[in-house]
């Protein structure tokens, strides 16, 4: 019996061991696909990265880090020293599209415009007063190299993130998105991501949401819930401890007597438990509510035909969705980059939430989708336009973490709609239940949600499948799809099921006449029949 039980144990620790590759083979596919569409050529089409990849490697930038000098290279110059610490008091407050043309920096690609938009606002001035330049720069770019593998390199902060959210099982990722989920909508309590905040002060709903934005950015998901192996927040614990020269200079005092007495290590931590948990938390948040309020709701009529697949086993459903997320998404028309995202949130300016001292500063929408100046203004360029920010090496984490949470999402409504359908197909659903409506502020999770919304979508489209029977029995029934898009025009009872159906796309047009055939498909020549 021990030896049994054994076995037991072993088999099911395979089985799990087994789910969390299939699930991470996907979530690395993903990453992929992402930078595929952001159009990140090299990253997408290299051989050598996707097999590293495929082999559990982490790569986030598309050359490699550039080696920075040893320690006794640095204290051979005063003027690398020099550009070190200029750099370090430059890297207290850099910005998201800073460090992206950082990395492209750190990366070997040193033209003027490139090191001019990574470099801070010391850089400029002490690089004038340099007497030996080349080594200024030298030691300037060496603290980049150090800030940028600390946070993109193979052992940096995204590679820590993207390799917990690859380890997640399929069942971690459910739990995970109903979670979250439910701490955004703890405050937003189904209020539209498009409304404008007027009043944070007297206004009971704005209040609301701005305090819970307001903790978001300050204590989002990421920062304070357990999360893997580890039971540790991902964010918000960070502590540096890699290469760190800034008190291994023996330069005169009235040479750094201007400069602010910080270290390599509290720049990359104040970075990264600030700025870049911040915009990672709020992003992500407002990204996950944004796509069920938007897309995955009754309103939406094209979603019973979104689902890549007509199969009721979870794993294959899994396996289909996960391999066309991409297209999924291109179909949602979702944004494309975290820029775009932050550009349709209109709830993310709390420059009028009543409690700001500097407005500007809390214009969240602008302030992380354009390039701001020194004067807090959107920059803009030589043609008289703004800059969108550039996230980088940020847009496939984020790409990563969105297909992590929207892949249940997704899957949920496909199996419980592809068993209604094998349920019609089987004559077991011929009339319809009266599903009621689904509402996410009533519903226990967002999991039931979805599937309360995949039953209540199908129940409204069940007077097709009444119109098909009586139609058929009357000898009458629409022999094509062309056909059956005329009726589905002309005919009141059908036109009152989807008075937008001709604003469908060919695939839920095709859902809406599998329907139709659904009580006489096997009575016609397979020819006949439409194929989902």
């Amino acid at each position: 019996m021990q030896r049994m039980a054994n076995n037991n144990s072993v088999t099911k620790t395979q089985s799990e061991s087994n789910e969390v590759k299939k699930h991470q083979q996907i979530l690395t596919m993903i990453a992929l696909m992402t930078s595929k569409l952001l159009g990140e050529n090299t990253y997408a089409k290299s051989s050598i990265f996707s097999e590293r990849m495929a082999r559990g490697g982490q790569l986030f930038l598309d050359k490699p880090i550039e080696q920075s000098m040893s320690l006794a290279e640095f204290k051979l110059s005063k003027e690398v020293q020099m550009g070190y610490l200029v750099a370090v008091d430059d890297l207290r407050s850099v910005t998201l599209d800073q460090v992206h043309y950082m990395s492209l920096w750190a990366t070997g690609q040193n033209d003027d415009t490139i090191v001019s938009r990574a470099a801070g606002n010391a850089f400029s001035v002490y690089l004038a007063q340099s007497t030996d330049q080349k080594k200024f720069v030298n030691g300037y770019k060496t603290a980049v190299i150090q800030f940028i593998r600390a946070i993109a390199g193979e052992n940096g902060v995204v590679a820590k993130i993207t390799s917990a959210f690859q380890k997640l099982s399929f069942a971690d990722a459910e739990k995970l998105a109903n979670d979250w989920f439910g701490s955004v909508n703890g405050y937003m309590r189904g209020a539209s991501p498009f409304r404008k905040i007027t009043d944070g002060t007297d206004d009971p709903v704005d209040e609301r949401i701005v305090q819970g934005l307001f903790d978001e950015i300050n204590n989002g998901y990421l920062t304070t819930h357990s999360f893997g192996d580890d039971q540790m927040p991902l964010l918000g614990n960070y502590i540096y401890s890699g290469d760190d020269f800034s008190d291994q200079t023996d330069l005169p005092a009235m040479m750094t007597q201007s400069l602010t007495d910080i270290s390599l290590s509290e720049a990359i931590n104040l970075f990264v438990n600030g700025r870049f948990s911040e915009v990672l938390d709020l992003l992500c948040s407002l990204g996950l509510y944004t796509f069920v309020y938007q897309f995955v709701n009754a309103g939406q009529a094209d979603l019973v035909g979104m689902p890549v697949t007509t199969a009721t086993d979870m794993q294959q459903v899994i396996k289909i969705t996960g391999s066309q997320l991409t297209d999924i998404f291109e179909r949602f028309s979702l944004p494309v980059t975290l820029a775009e995202l932050a550009a349709d949130l209109p709830i993310i300016d709390l420059s009028n939430a009543g409690t700001a001292r500097n407005a500007s500063q809390q214009n969240f929408q602008q302030n992380l989708s354009v390039v701001m100046d020194n004067s807090h203004q959107p920059f803009i360029n030589d043609r008289g336009e703004t800059t969108p920010v550039n996230y980088g090496f940020v847009e496939a984490l984020h790409g990563l973490i969105q297909a992590t949470y929207c892949l249940p999402i997704l899957v949920q409504y496909t199996v419980t709609r592809n068993q209604l359908l094998a349920q019609i197909q089987a004559g077991d659903y011929t009339e319809p239940r009266n599903v009621a409506p689904a509402d996410f502020n009533i519903a226990s999770s967002l999991g039931d949600y979805v599937e309360q919304l995949a039953r209540f979508q199908v129940d409204q489209l069940m007077p097709i499948v009444k119109r098909g029977k009586d139609d058929y029995d009357g000898l009458n029934q629409s022999g094509s799809l062309s056909a059956f898009n005329h009726l589905m025009r002309v005919a009141p009872q059908m036109r009152a099921v989807n008075p937008k159906y001709a604003e469908m796309p060919k695939q839920t047009k095709k859902l809406y006449y599998w329907l139709y055939q659904s009580s006489f498909a096997s009575e016609i020549a397979a020819a006949d029949r439409v194929q989902l």
